[in-house]
């Protein structure tokens, strides 16, 4: 009952500060795109520009006991307000109870515990989970902020994109690969007579297997798929001897593999919408915050979110015969594209492994930009 009760607490609290949180990124997505400081003048009406009491600037709250407007000129409130705040405390519960709580990525270090609730009560502060949180928080309050800045702004200001990706290659830097699980249960190598000495973990009977890999042979081929880190795989296996596991090099040269991934996607895709539909209907916003969630994540979560995301923003635009905010739609495929990967990369590991097919995907992606770039050359002449 008393870990129920903690747990019950923990997830409050969380939710308390994301709420918290969702408050400063609504000044975020209201001033950044103006080009105004974060900091002065204090948080104010938009219409009388009468500074708000803090009795007035609860999360939540505030939006309901004012009634949705200023309490001194009456000038309604936008209800994102709201939404933001809310939205950003039941990101903050949700991910903290998938990635820690129920431990859907499986990492090895609190495996033994039948959850993640467990092992905090036994774990030293600041322990990995608290750390793993932060850093994924930190990604969703970016995708949060630029997501909201495309869609009422249409633009994404360079400040967040800078900082977005300054803070992941920070974060790879400090927490390579395979952290937080220990290097010794990410990679082993072969005996002498070739059997392969790695341990491999089946959580579920009906799931794949997750286990050491080799450091002498392919990755792509075998029943066995790479464990996941706070970086769910790195930036190739097996990994070369100059970039070694558990290194700042591998954690450096990952994460600025998912931001260049995230670029070069995004821009393919902008050359080949832009022509064809003859509109701006991917922009330079949608670049940056794929590369910042590049930058967070690594480059094969982005492709395959990536190309669903625009699949997905595609077909939706050709139902609706109207053009569609794109942004929106690979946040939604970025999200379960990240919390399931422990499912989605067994089934792309034979590609994203494989120099050969990875270059047959690179020149495939190609064909169309190129293609819709000579078509449009061609209709001017």
């Amino acid at each position: 009952m008393l870990v129920v009760m903690w747990i019950a607490f923990l997830l409050t609290m969380l939710f308390l500060l994301g709420s918290a949180v969702g408050s400063f990124l609504n000044v975020c997505i209201v001033r950044l795109p103006q080009g105004r400081s974060l900091i002065r003048p204090a948080s104010c009406c938009g219409h009388c520009h009468t500074p708000i009491r803090m009795r007035d600037n609860l999360p939540l709250l505030s939006y309901w006991l004012l009634r949705g407007r200023c309490r001194q000129c009456g000038t309604p409130f936008s209800m994102r307000y709201f939404w933001i705040e809310l939205l950003t405390g039941l990101v903050f519960v949700l991910l903290f109870h998938l990635e820690i709580g129920w431990n859907i990525h499986h990492f090895h270090a609190w495996s033994w515990y039948d959850n993640g609730y467990e092992y905090l009560l036994t774990a030293r502060l600041p322990s990995p989970p608290f750390l793993l949180f932060a850093v994924h928080a930190l990604l969703s309050c970016f995708l949060i902020v630029a997501t909201m800045c495309l869609w009422e702004q249409q633009k994404l200001p360079a400040s967040v994109t800078r900082l977005g990706v300054l803070v992941g290659l920070v974060a790879a830097l400090l927490f390579p690969w395979p952290w937080p699980d220990p290097v010794e249960q990410a990679v082993s190598s072969h005996s002498e007579d070739g059997i392969y000495l790695g341990r491999e973990t089946k959580p579920y009977a009906w799931g794949p297997r997750v286990g050491a890999m080799p450091t002498d042979s392919p990755w792509w081929m075998g029943g066995v798929t790479p464990r996941a880190g706070l970086y769910l795989w790195p930036v190739w296996g097996p990994l070369p001897d100059w970039l070694p596991p558990g290194s700042w090099k591998l954690g450096l040269v990952t994460g600025l593999a998912g931001g260049i991934a995230g670029a070069i996607l995004m821009g393919l895709a902008r050359l080949t919408l832009n022509v064809r539909v003859r509109r701006t209907a991917i922009g330079w916003g949608e670049i940056s915050l794929m590369m910042i969630a590049g930058a967070f994540l690594g480059w094969q979560p982005i492709v395959v979110a990536g190309l669903l995301g625009l699949v997905l923003g595609w077909i939706w635009a050709t139902l609706r015969r109207r053009q569609v905010a794109y942004s929106v739609w690979l946040v939604l495929a970025l999200t379960p594209v990240w919390l399931g990967w422990y499912w989605i990369g067994p089934v792309v590991q034979g590609l994203f492994f494989n120099e050969t097919r990875l270059l047959l995907l690179v020149a495939v992606l190609a064909i169309g930009p190129l293609t819709g770039v000579y078509r449009g050359n061609r209709s001017q002449q």
